[in-house]
């Protein structure tokens, strides 16, 4: 009699751990997505550095800066736009990430000055 309680509860409990695994699925995955997130956009916060880089310096030498963000920029990353400014070689480039959710602004601005 005792085999068959232990059997009872025992497929209790399998059926109580599915349910709650099914419930904690989505915030396993809303986590998985927001660390996605993050990394993409470190990673076009970065390419935005470098592009502005890549422009201030192209302005610095007299050539064109929206020539040297657009060329520096890797697959994905869009490049919004590119403001030089002043004697100083100051370049604000404005990025668009590849994909962002809501929450999150999807274009990144960066600006570099070249002495």
């Amino acid at each position: 009699m005792s085999t068959a309680v232990n059997m009872r509860r025992t497929g209790g409990q399998r059926g109580q751990a599915s349910l709650e695994m099914a419930a904690l699925a989505p915030v396993v995955l809303m986590l998985m997505l927001f660390a996605l997130q993050v990394i993409v956009l470190t990673y076009t916060a970065h390419a935005a550095s470098q592009a502005a880089r890549e422009a201030a310096r192209a302005y610095s030498l007299d050539q064109a800066p929206g020539a040297a963000a657009s060329d520096s920029l890797p697959g994905g990353v869009r490049l919004v736009g590119v403001q030089p400014s002043g004697p100083d070689h100051t370049v604000t480039v404005t990025v668009k990430a590849p994909f962002t959710v809501p929450p999150f602004n999807s274009e990144i601005t960066r600006s570099v000055t070249m002495p």
